[in-house]
């Protein structure tokens, strides 16, 4: 009996530390801090939101947004310092969005490349999503 309450308080204890780690980051967009808005092409833009965090990792984190600035807001990735995003639109109006990251690897750089999603702009004008 006193195993089974010591693996309960033990998992309460950690339910609990997980509950308060999600509150470490504050990942809501905020005009204090934009950090700049980018024009993919006409009427439509890349926000850039610095994401403040009392973690003691000394690692900037962002988050970015695209958004017409009138029918749609969607957000695309948080990502940290050592990560780009790189947005391709097509002529039918899809925006591919790619992760580059870069590692040292013995006397070299090397970057790689992720395709994190694709966004039809038309669909997302038609759905009206702020986010």
């Amino acid at each position: 009996m006193k195993l089974n309450k010591f693996f309960l308080c033990t998992a309460l204890v950690l339910t609990a530390i997980g509950v308060s780690c999600c509150f470490l980051e504050e990942s809501v967009y905020s005009k204090k801090d934009h950090l700049k808005t980018t024009k993919i092409k006409d009427g439509l833009y890349s926000e850039i939101f610095f994401i403040r965090s009392i973690l003691s990792d000394n690692v900037e984190r962002y988050s970015e947004y695209i958004t017409d600035s009138v029918s749609f807001r969607k957000y695309i990735y948080t990502y940290n310092s050592g990560e780009w995003i790189y947005g391709e639109m097509s002529k039918d109006d899809v925006l591919t969005i790619y992760k580059i990251s870069g590692s040292q690897q013995s006397d070299k750089i090397v970057f790689d490349t992720t395709k994190i999603s694709s966004y039809n702009i038309n669909e997302l004008k038609r759905e009206g999503k702020f986010e």
